[in-house]
């Protein structure tokens, strides 16, 4: 059947497509124990030899990234532990309510502003 003038195909999904960036990553392609990404809060020790794989991982800065777009919550994600990742999504979320508020003051003026008709 079809609706206009073209009729509906879907498109051969053949074509070759890029590799997911964490294919790369340090933590998916090293011989390390998945639990060294996942220390206790508590555990400066082990936090720090998961940020010390981090260091090495040549697609750091996809992953914590996409680690503080999810967010995630736990573990150690583009050599942030958790309370770090909870840091900076404070700040951009104060950083977010200043630009607003920054805006509906530039908008108050501007009306302020406007000559009266």
């Amino acid at each position: 059947m079809t609706r206009g003038i073209f009729p509906r195909r879907k498109a051969p999904d053949n074509l070759p497509r890029a590799a997911h960036w964490a294919a790369t990553a340090v933590c998916r392609s090293s011989d390390a124990d998945p639990d060294v990404w996942f220390p206790d809060p508590t555990d400066a020790v082990g936090i720090g030899e998961a940020k010390r794989h981090c260091r090495l991982c040549p697609v750091l800065i996809q992953c914590r990234t996409d680690a503080l777009n999810r967010p995630e919550r736990f573990g150690v994600w583009g050599g942030l532990d958790e309370a770090e990742r909870a840091a900076v999504l404070k700040r951009r979320r104060a950083d977010a309510r200043a630009e607003a508020a920054r805006q509906q003051t530039a908008e108050v003026t501007a009306g302020e502003l406007a000559p009266a008709s």
